[in-house]
C-alpha cells in the first residue's frame, strides 16, 4: 500500500506544469526581392523549373565549379536525400 501512495505522488510531480511558461509569436521575415538570372543559355529552362522551385538563383550560381560527375551526384542526393521532385528526363539538360 506504502508503495502505491508513493507512485502517486511521485506520478502527481512529474505531471506538475513548468514554472517558467512562455508563449509563441510570429515573426515575420521580409527577404530581399532576388534579381539574380542564369545566363540565357542551354537548360536554363530545366534549371529554372527544377532547381530555383528550391534554392534562390544567386545561391546557385555561387556554388564552387563541380564537374559533371559531381552534379550527377548532387542531383541524385537533392532526389533521395531531400525528396526534390526534379525531372529525370531535364537532368542532361542541367547538366549542360
Amino acid at each position: 500500500m506504502r508503495a502505491a501512495i508513493f507512485a502517486l505522488f511521485a506520478l502527481a510531480a512529474c505531471s506538475e506544469q513548468p514554472k517558467n511558461k512562455f508563449t509563441f509569436s510570429d515573426v515575420a521575415i521580409r527577404l530581399p526581392h532576388e534579381t539574380a538570372q542564369f545566363p540565357d543559355r542551354e537548360g536554363v529552362e530545366a534549371m529554372n523549373a527544377n532547381c530555383a522551385a528550391c534554392h534562390s538563383t544567386s545561391m546557385i550560381l555561387l556554388q564552387p565549379a563541380l564537374t559533371s560527375e559531381d552534379w550527377k551526384s548532387e542531383i541524385k542526393k537533392m532526389r533521395v536525400v531531400y525528396k526534390a521532385p526534379i525531372d529525370p528526363a531535364a537532368e542532361p539538360a542541367i547538366l549542360a
